[in-house]
């Protein structure tokens, strides 16, 4: 059965969100996070380039100097919120010890990433969680998520405010926003991966399978071609392994973001 842990262990969690938290008020305590400029302060040198679906960005170390291609054919131009990210994701690998020692050493080529939380390799996923807490400094982000009643507006707005994409946002709420929620991310009617702060009141999910329950506002897109733009409301038994039958109706809210063959659902209680 899959568990929320699958995406990354508290230990990654933990440690990614300090290190990453610390360079951002260390570098910009006033102002939104630059990932260029933080790259020109380490000196790693740094293109935007059109490199057709190679790959979204790449970090190349030659005569132990740095370099970051991003590729702007798939990223939209360089302030894109997913140019931020990726360009975050590759300063991940040269801040996280273990991959900058890796490409520093030869023990690990330069490869191309395809960010966004979609890779199960525990490196890329470091990389894009480590890219979510820079551009997310917690201090900052706990401050802004204080006293507001949730709604998918505040993951709108802190997106907003921090130039971040809806998915890694939503992510990074999970961590430390201040209302608990689930984060399910499939493709092709597959659950992929799923996540929830640790004050979820569900652990697992349906059946405990990768496929998506049918009732739910992902499971609809799929399977019936339904498509929801705002918040819809479900019951925990759609989405949730149930132990008690009272469970069964408690109501929740999924908002579900779908693109082509991808969904990423929001689940929250009210």
């Amino acid at each position: 059965m899959k568990r929320k842990n699958d995406f990354l262990s508290q230990y990654d969690v933990v440690n990614l969100n300090d290190l990453a938290s610390d360079i951002s008020d260390y570098y910009f305590p006033d102002s939104q996070i630059d990932p260029i400029v933080l790259a020109e302060r380490k000196k790693i040198s740094y293109s935007f380039g059109n490199y057709s679906d190679a790959f979204d960005g790449l970090l190349e170390c030659s005569n132990r100097n740095f370099h970051i291609y991003i590729n702007i054919d798939r990223l939209g131009h360089a302030y894109s919120e997913r140019a931020r990210f990726t360009f975050g994701h590759e300063l991940g690998h040269y801040f996280i010890d273990d991959h900058r020692n890796a490409l520093l050493k030869g023990l690990s080529p330069s490869h191309c990433s395809l960010t966004g939380f979609k890779s199960r390799n525990r490196a890329e996923r470091q990389a894009d969680f480590f890219a979510s807490c820079l551009l997310m400094p917690e201090l900052r982000f706990r401050k802004y998520c204080s006293n507001k009643k949730f709604e998918f507006r505040v993951i709108q707005e802190l997106a907003k405010k921090f130039g971040t994409s809806i998915s890694a946002t939503a992510l990074r709420f999970c961590s430390i926003g201040s209302h608990p929620i689930m984060v399910v991310y499939a493709y092709e009617n597959n659950i992929k991966w799923y996540w929830s702060s640790n004050d979820f009141p569900f652990k697992f999910l349906k059946f405990g399978k990768d496929k998506l329950p049918e009732d739910t506002v992902a499971g609809e897109y799929f399977n019936l071609g339904r498509k929801f733009k705002n918040t819809q409301k479900v019951f925990a038994m759609d989405w949730f392994s149930i132990w008690k039958d009272s469970q069964a109706e408690k109501p929740f809210y999924e908002h579900c973001l779908m693109n082509n063959k991808h969904t990423f659902s929001i689940i929250w209680e009210d």
